[in-house]
Order: structure tokens, then C-alpha cells, then sequence
């Protein structure tokens, strides 16, 4: 279960590492052997795509996304709260609503593959709504704990 838990943590993590090591190939072949490799650019902007989006639900896990509360901070702790659920209620709407049509662009990508590899857009469209899920399910966990923890008020 633990494992679980960490799953977004490590696809980010694996993501990146590849960007990284697939970056200092292609500049190794470009630059070094003078041979640059054509595939690069496609398989580059999938991988940024997951790891991005894997990585905004690794950060939302934590509430780790930026938040401005200069005028938050300075309601009572009571409304403070209640201001809190309000961003979750409003953070998971928008995060369904982006996941739906992000699944809907996916699916429309069917037909579309990459000019060089031939692999459909599908599976990198796919990155959208299962990352919106992902933080879409972190949010609705904030809340559930933030609303038990307040004892309902």
C-alpha cells in the first residue's frame, strides 16, 4: 500500500531522469558525433507532458502548489477554513472539468500519430485528465480530512 502512496512521487521522479539522460544523448549526438537523432523532439514532449502532470499530483499530494492567502490570513480561523473547503470544492470542479475534456481531446487524438515514431497522441493526451484526476483525488482527500478534523463546522 505503501507503494501506492508514492506512485505519482516516482513516475515524476523516472520521468525526469529520463528528460535529463534523453537531453545529454541528443546533445552528445548533435554536437559530439554530429549525427543528431530525430526522434528526440516527440518522445521529449510526451515525457515533459507526464512528468508535468504527474508531478502537480505529487505536489498537490502535499498541498505543495502555490496559494496567495494575503487576505485570507487575515479573516478569523473559522472563516479561514471555511474559505479552505471553498478552494477544494472549487479546485476539484475545475480539476474534473479540465480532466473530462482532456479524456475527450485524448480520445478525438485517435486517428493522430507522430511523424516519426508513429505512436497516436492518444497516450500523450492521455497525461491531461489522469493527472487532473490524480489532483482531483488529492483534493477531495484534503477536504474529507480538513472537514473531519474541523469536526464539521
Amino acid at each position: 500500500m505503501e507503494f501506492l502512496k508514492t506512485l505519482d512521487d516516482w513516475l515524476a521522479k523516472i520521468l525526469f531522469l529520463a528528460i535529463v539522460l534523453i537531453t545529454i544523448l541528443a546533445v552528445f549526438m548533435r554536437y559530439i558525433i554530429n549525427d543528431p537523432l530525430q526522434w528526440i523532439e516527440e518522445v521529449l514532449i510526451a515525457l515533459y507532458l507526464w512528468a508535468i502532470m504527474l508531478g502537480a499530483a505529487s505536489a498537490m499530494k502535499v498541498r505543495g502548489h502555490v496559494s496567495i492567502d494575503a487576505f485570507v490570513s487575515l479573516l478569523p480561523k473559522r472563516a479561514q477554513r471555511w474559505m479552505q473547503h471553498f478552494d477544494d470544492v472549487v479546485g476539484i470542479v475545475v480539476l474534473l472539468t479540465f480532466g473530462w475534456l482532456g479524456l475527450r481531446l485524448a480520445m478525438a487524438a485517435g486517428d493522430k500519430i507522430t511523424p516519426i515514431l508513429g505512436f497516436k497522441y492518444t497516450y500523450v493526451d492521455l497525461a491531461v485528465p489522469v493527472g487532473a484526476f490524480w489532483m482531483a483525488f488529492y483534493l477531495l482527500l484534503h477536504l474529507a480530512r480538513d472537514i473531519k478534523k474541523s469536526g464539521g463546522e
